[in-house]
């Protein structure tokens, strides 16, 4: 990974981030690197975790595609802000540094991957609802409550065994 501190993020509080750093980019062996824009702030624990899923499953599935993945769209990372920003609702995994959320996914031919258009086929979209799912302990999706039509949102709130939250309709032809 390459990252840097994270300036400015609290490290005690409503809000707090324990190893706050900014995830500007993963590599991918000695030469190839995939760039975050914008670099997205979060727990050293939650980049390490980031960081994975785009080596072992975003860049495969990308090159499945014919064309490699260079860039991923930070929908959201580090925000001290409640649920789906409503007041009143509990504090976000945004705000402990323990929320991704993808936005589009560019490849080297200047193809846009995103979660609302044509560009993820039945069979990429199942590939990626299943390795979200299995690593991470929240994941809201499209169909999932209104708030995640456009981005993918995946999180390592602590939950107990059994009890992850893997929301994401997937089109009919996609049988997920």
């Amino acid at each position: 990974m390459v990252v840097t501190p994270a300036v400015g993020v609290p490290q005690e509080g409503v809000c707090a981030v324990a190893r706050p750093v900014r995830l500007e980019a993963v590599l991918i062996g000695h030469d190839r690197r995939i760039a975050l824009n914008p670099p997205a702030v979060l727990s050293c624990s939650t980049a390490a975790a980031i960081a994975a899923w785009i080596r072992e499953d975003l860049v495969p599935l990308a090159d499945a595609t014919g064309s490699p993945l260079v860039s991923i769209t930070v929908a959201d990372s580090y925000s001290c802000r409640p649920r789906n920003r409503l007041a009143g609702a509990k504090p976000s995994a945004h705000g402990n540094g323990l929320a991704f959320d993808l936005g589009a996914m560019e490849l080297a031919d200047k193809r846009i991957l995103t979660m609302q258009s044509d560009s993820l086929t039945p069979a990429a979209r199942q590939l990626l609802k299943a390795s979200a799912c299995e690593r991470f302990g929240t994941v809201l999706g499209q169909g999932s409550d209104g708030y995640h039509e456009d981005h993918l949102h995946v999180d390592l709130i602590p939950r107990r065994p059994g009890r992850a939250i893997c929301q994401w309709t997937l089109p009919r032809d996609s049988k997920g």
